[in-house]
């Protein structure tokens, strides 16, 4: 059954004047400066820091000579936002707030010189200072809040029942990176959340949780109307039907040894209605053991046991596709996909896009896994 909350872009919708707009220093580029631009491109991914490209023209033809490369305009370490949708009032949205980190022209042997403008998000910024730090009594999300109160970013969490650790050691590391360590050892995601509508920007805040408990479903896509192209691929090569994790309690000097089973997570698959029990048959009996990773609780233990086979589970069915430009379809969001049959069809968790702006108008490409729960 299709998440009736789940908007199809085909429906009292029109995509036809691109648009975007980008603000240097907080003010909003010259005219002459953007009929130069060529081509804008914003990129996201759960596991890596958003970037942005800007193609800009580099010829004065008129003057013959270059126009931005000499320039300090561009400079590296200016903040940058970048804005993308359609042509009207409040239909632009904040892709990126960041900075410049890098130029690259390109003087072509025939063809028009050319600059490359690219550059970082937030957490770029965020890499300022390795630090040593312990915590004690505290789960990941508290954490994660204790980071985002350092950082001074705001920081929304969404886990439940999560393990209280005695103590832990942060050894002379940035904050962000120790906290996207953390992210991944237990099964979460570490995103950046950027909100603004009609050229006003708000707060960044990042979010630190499960990507099971995101509800909000982005977009409904169907294929052969506003779904371009899809490409799922799913595999058992690495599946297993249960994860025991082995470890050593220190406090009561004995063995730890936990087994979590396919049966108690909350990712289904392609689900029931895909044949997801009939798949399992195909490597239930397959095992991994954890035995490098120190636990100190038979919770941490299961913690860690469940989010490493949940993890595992999340890869079985993985797609990449092609829409209309749409810039609230972004890493971190769920879109609803129908079109492609029982086993196909359904709930998509989107872990990285590419938004691009340029002469053949505004696509987006993502890549996404099945989420069924």
């Amino acid at each position: 059954m299709a998440n009736q909350s789940a908007i199809p872009i085909y429906e009292g919708q029109d995509f036809y004047v691109p648009y975007f707009e980008v603000k240097l220093q907080e003010r909003a580029l010259a005219k002459d400066v953007v009929r130069d631009i060529l081509q804008v491109t914003y990129k996201d991914n759960i596991e890596e820091i958003d970037s942005f490209e800007i193609s800009i023209n580099n010829w004065d033809a008129h003057k013959r000579r270059f126009k931005y490369v000499d320039e300090q305009l561009f400079d590296p370490g200016k903040k940058i936002e970048l804005w993308m949708g359609y042509y009207g009032q409040d239909r632009l949205r904040l892709m990126l707030k960041g900075e410049i980190t890098s130029l690259r022209p390109a003087f072509p042997a025939g063809g028009q010189p050319t600059l490359a403008i690219s550059g970082l998000n937030v957490l770029h910024r965020l890499r300022t200072k390795q630090e040593s730090q312990a915590y004690e009594r505290l789960t990941d999300s508290g954490i994660a809040k204790q980071i985002g109160g350092r950082l001074g970013i705001a920081v929304r969490t969404a886990g439940t029942n999560e393990e209280e650790y005695p103590y832990l050691f942060q050894d002379n590391q940035y904050d962000i990176v120790f906290l996207m360590e953390r992210a991944r050892r237990i099964g979460y995601d570490l995103l950046v959340e950027e909100k603004g509508e009609g050229g006003r920007s708000e707060e960044t805040s990042l979010y630190f949780g499960p990507s099971d408990t995101v509800q909000h479903t982005t977009y409904r896509l169907t294929y052969g109307r506003s779904l371009i192209e899809f490409q799922p691929t799913l595999t058992t090569a690495n599946q297993v039907g249960e994860v025991t994790v082995r470890g050593w309690d220190p406090v009561h000097k004995k063995k730890i040894e936990v087994t979590v089973k396919r049966s108690e997570l909350s990712t289904r698959g392609v689900g029931e209605r895909g044949g997801q029990a009939a798949i399992e048959q195909s490597f239930n009996q397959k095992k991994e053991i954890v035995a490098t990773k120190p636990v100190h609780s038979e919770q941490e233990a299961k913690t860690l046991a469940k989010e490493t086979l949940e993890r595992i589970a999340k890869d079985m069915v993985k797609g990449s596709g092609s829409t209309v430009g749409l810039p609230d379809l972004r890493a971190g969001t769920v879109v609803e996909i129908d079109g492609l049959g029982d086993r196909f069809s359904g709930r998509y968790f989107v872990t990285a896009t590419s938004h691009a702006i340029g002469d053949s108008g505004y696509t987006t490409q993502f890549e996404c896994r099945r989420e069924e729960t």
